[in-house]
């Protein structure tokens, strides 16, 4: 899971970044000052930092510059009420990877997040996720997968039962495994729970035309990380993968 580290001397900035991204699945850490930052970055390593600039004690750019000699790696968004050009050009030099100007709307932060997560993976030369497609509907299987393939770039598989989803993510490393729930054979739940066993990594998304609160709670609880109803809207299951994609750090929308 990744780490992100908001930085600034007024809280309400840091719980609205904490706000931001602590729902969808990020792990965020928070300080008021450039020691402590310093700090939880040495600790905690987090992947992305989002700093004030104007800050008492040691300024933004004396932090940038701290981050940058301890890790490269770290990718800074620099939090800014300043327009000038000097200021951004001095951070530039210092290594910022980019800027968000206050007061800012979460839907822009998250977008900044989105594009420096992805650099930071392409840097890294992760692979693109790989998600597995289980219905037994034809017709349902193969509109997810056009619709997961459409929004992101990732490899997209289909598997129609339970048991060739089993044989599929026994034999294959999948990121995240839309899953439903009833069908012939091995069910849904039953898949999650024996899965789970073999590919901890793999995160199941339970799909049910079951509208019940009994199916959504078995599902989690045998090892499904979040659940949707059918039917299910584009922007439904767009959302959901996104926000695990997200969790896990391969959130790459496609390039169209």
């Amino acid at each position: 899971m990744i780490k992100i580290l908001a930085v600034d001397d007024e809280q309400g900035i840091c719980n609205l970044i904490k706000d931001a991204f602590a729902p969808i699945g990020f792990t965020v850490l928070t300080a008021n000052n450039g020691s402590d930052a310093l700090k939880i970055i040495t600790k905690e390593k987090p992947k992305l930092v989002f700093l004030d600039i104007r800050m008492m004690g040691m300024s933004g750019l004396d932090v940038l510059e701290e981050i940058k000699a301890i890790d490269k790696s770290i990718r800074v968004v620099m939090l800014t009420v300043m327009a000038d050009e000097a200021t951004k050009l001095k951070a530039r030099e210092l290594g910022a990877d980019d800027f968000v100007t206050k007061p800012f709307m979460s839907e822009h932060l998250e977008e900044v997040a989105s594009r420096e997560i992805a650099e930071l993976l392409r840097e890294r030369q992760i692979q693109k996720p790989k998600i597995l497609v289980v219905d037994d509907e034809e017709d349902v299987r193969t509109r997810l997968a056009n619709l997961i393939s459409r929004h992101f770039a990732c490899e997209v598989d289909k598997a129609a039962s339970g048991q060739e989803a089993l044989d599929k993510l026994r034999n294959n490393k999948f990121d995240v495994a839309v899953m439903d729930i009833k069908m012939p054979g091995l069910s849904g739940i039953d898949v999650i729970r024996e899965a789970v066993k073999f590919t901890p990594q793999t995160q199941f998304l339970a799909v049910s035309a079951y509208d019940s609160h009994e199916v959504a709670g078995e599902a989690l609880k045998v090892g499904a990380v979040d659940f949707i109803h059918k039917p299910q809207t584009a922007e439904g299951i767009e959302r959901k993968v996104k926000d695990i994609l997200k969790k896990i750090g391969k959130y790459e929308p496609k390039k169209i």
